[in-house]
């Protein structure tokens, strides 16, 4: 849209100049335009467009990283809030619930204090009835123990009596059952040996056989008598063999007999010993009458006492269930004060989240004021245009604009001063001109408000173009690729793809590939 008002602009000033001057106006244009231009003034013009497009495509790249960065730092306070109305609340119900449960805990407490002075008194009072019962009890049983002492030193003697006999006993038993254990161990290991040996001999014989039967095969009738020898020796061998292992057997057998002989001595000695312990048992069964008597006696004598035990055991569990409720109840204050120090951090830190929001809201208008101000700086230069009649260059007019280049320059280079947090980084280089990747095109959001109107009117040009002339006709982008770009990104990536040519008409276009900056072409 710039270059269609520029050249709107442009085709009005000969009309009124037509008006004016008439055709010495029209003779002065043509004959300017058919001035040589100076190649390094060209080239210095063009030098200075290309800084400036740049410079304005960076800026607009800061412009959109701002823009992002300032979205985040929204929904980031946006979230905090969020999180911390969400946290407010929860430590709101959390120490309601933790009042109620105090108060409920003071009112059971009250309750079990009120019912440990009830039991207590009650505890008391059963305590005594029970100490005077007690020293009823003991005082009858101490008579009652001295009559049985005389008792249970006679059964005293008896039981060590028994005692001996019934370890000597069960000596005779342990001794007679180790023999045995023994005895069977030793047939079942000569058993085992013997049918082994067996085994292992018929074994031996029938392999020895097959091997003799091999070699009778293979070896030549001349071999015959070493090998019938050889045969016989081993047949020999394994008979004495077999004599030693029947003697052994039999001395097994012997053996055997003994111990049948032993075990019969020692079941009857058995026998003496059970009929001996089965008088002892008539006995002792008087005796364990009188001593269940005295058991009993102390058994009841034992639950009296442990019942008082018992309630004493339960009047001190009730103190310390009363100590814990207090415990319980000084560690939830605790809790609770620790519960307002972290409300306190959340809100100290919400205020420091809002302070530095502040100040990116101040920087960031600090650059849209210097982004402003370099936009109109820039629409000033663009619409210069020298005030000689005669076509000659304006070397005051090269200087004036040099010095507003300069002057915007320094302004730009004082904002970014001023707000260094947002400069680029000495790693990050420029991106050249050209269409974006596809990591740019979803990145980069969709720049809106007054400031980016106002940058969406300046238009970069190519080497040459001033936009005074208007532009040929061409095909655009696709709009799917570059809807998310900002406008001074799209132009740019338009600007990689379609290079316009410069048009003029009448008498203009013998100098269709030459443009002069800094001079007004008029057209018809």
């Amino acid at each position: 849209m710039a270059p269609k008002k520029k050249a709107g602009k442009g085709a009005k000033e000969p009309e009124v100049k037509k008006k004016k001057g008439g055709k010495k106006d029209l003779s002065l244009a043509y004959k300017s335009m058919e001035m040589p231009v100076n190649e390094e003034t060209r080239e210095f013009y063009h030098i200075q467009i290309r800084d400036l497009e740049d410079r304005l495509a960076r800026y607009q790249r800061k412009w959109d990283e701002m823009a992002v960065q300032e979205k985040l730092s929204r929904q980031e306070f946006e979230q905090l809030a969020n999180n911390k109305k969400e946290i407010v609340a929860f430590l709101k119900r959390t120490l309601n619930q933790r009042v109620d449960e105090i108060a409920d805990l003071n009112e059971q407490l009250q309750s079990l204090q009120l019912a440990k002075e009830m039991e207590k008194d009650a505890f008391e009072a059963q305590l005594a009835q029970v100490r005077h019962e007690f020293q009823e009890t003991k005082d009858q049983l101490t008579t009652e123990n001295i009559i049985l002492g005389g008792k249970l030193a006679a059964l005293e003697e008896f039981r060590l009596q028994k005692e001996e006999l019934m370890e000597k006993f069960m000596l005779m038993e342990d001794q007679l059952r180790k023999q045995e254990g023994e005895y069977k161990d030793y047939v079942h290991n000569l058993e085992k040996k013997s049918v082994l040996d067996k085994d292992r001999l018929r074994k031996e014989i029938i392999q020895r056989v097959n091997m003799v039967a091999t070699e009778f095969r293979k070896v030549a009738t001349s071999q015959m008598w070493d090998t019938t020898k050889r045969a016989i020796l081993e047949n020999n061998t394994v008979t004495l063999q077999l004599a030693q292992i029947s003697q052994r057997g039999l001395q097994l057998l012997r053996e055997n007999e003994q111990l049948r002989g032993t075990q019969g001595k020692l079941s009857q000695e058995l026998e003496l010993l059970e009929d001996s312990q089965k008088v002892m048992a008539r006995h002792s069964r008087g005796h364990q009458k009188i001593i269940l008597m005295l058991t009993e006696k102390c058994r009841e004598q034992q639950q009296g006492t442990a019942e008082a035990e018992r309630l004493r055991l339960l009047l001190s569990q009730v103190e310390q269930n009363l100590l814990q409720l207090q415990k319980d109840n000084q560690a939830l204050r605790t809790q609770r004060d620790q519960l307002n120090l972290q409300l306190e951090r959340q809100q100290a830190e919400t205020q420091r989240l809002q302070q530095e929001l502040t100040k990116e809201q101040k920087v960031r208008v600090s650059l849209e004021t210097a982004l402003a101000q370099a936009t109109s700086f820039l629409r000033d230069i663009m619409q210069m245009q020298p005030e000689g009649e005669d076509g000659d260059l304006d070397t005051m007019f090269q200087l004036q604009r040099k010095e507003m280049l300069q002057h915007l320059l320094v302004m730009l280079s004082s904002a970014m001063v001023l707000s260094p947090q947002l400069a680029v980084s000495p790693g990050q280089e420029p991106q050249p001109w050209g269409p974006p990747e596809e990591g740019q095109r979803s990145n980069q959001p969709l720049a809106t408000g007054s400031l980016l109107q106002q940058l969406s009117s300046i238009t970069p040009y190519q080497p040459g173009d001033l936009g005074l002339v208007p532009r040929q006709i061409h095909i655009p982008p696709n709009p799917e690729d570059l809807r998310l770009l900002s406008h001074t990104t799209r132009v740019g990536g338009f600007r990689a793809h379609s290079i316009p040519q410069i048009h003029t008409s009448g008498s203009a276009k013998k100098f269709k590939k030459f443009s002069l900056p800094g001079i007004s072409l008029l057209s018809k």
